[in-house]
């Protein structure tokens, strides 16, 4: 078991987010999950014999400032494409990280968006963008795939 240094857990001090391409922009919010579909296999007595695997799938969440929502899609047009949505983010990766502790880095490849969110209301101290997505290469944690 890994000890924590002085009871240190990780935090969102802890994180350190890189979205190639577009280094400038700062998440308030990265969530990313996979899934691999497991079926039980029936025999005899109605009992599990084995199991059968599925289809993989996973999905990416961010949620940033408009100010940086704004730039994302300036480097976006800057490279030519003119639907947000044609736009693939080569690798995401989520690093973790506390003084005197080892580094774990999380992968994310291929990201692809299917959806925006973006809301205005009376008394907001800033707007938040919400993107939905998946990542089409994957998801590694710390270098093991799913």
């Amino acid at each position: 078991m890994t000890q924590l240094i002085n009871g240190k857990c990780y935090d969102w001090s802890s994180v350190t987010i890189n979205v190639s391409g577009m280094d400038s922009i700062e998440l308030q919010e990265i969530s990313y999950d996979d899934e691999q579909e497991l079926d039980p296999i029936y025999g005899k007595g109605g009992e599990i014999r084995g199991y059968g695997t599925g289809n993989k799938k996973n999905s990416v969440k961010l949620s940033m400032l408009r100010e940086d929502f704004n730039e994302m899609c300036r480097v976006i047009a800057s490279q030519g494409y003119r639907n947000f949505y044609k736009y693939t983010i080569p690798k995401i990766t989520v690093s973790y990280a506390d003084d005197g502790a080892a580094t774990t880095t999380d992968t994310l490849t291929n990201v692809k968006f299917s959806k925006r969110s973006l809301k205005a209301a009376q008394g907001d101290k800033s707007m938040k963008v919400d993107l939905d997505g998946m990542a089409m290469g994957g998801i590694k944690l710390n270098g093991l795939s799913a």
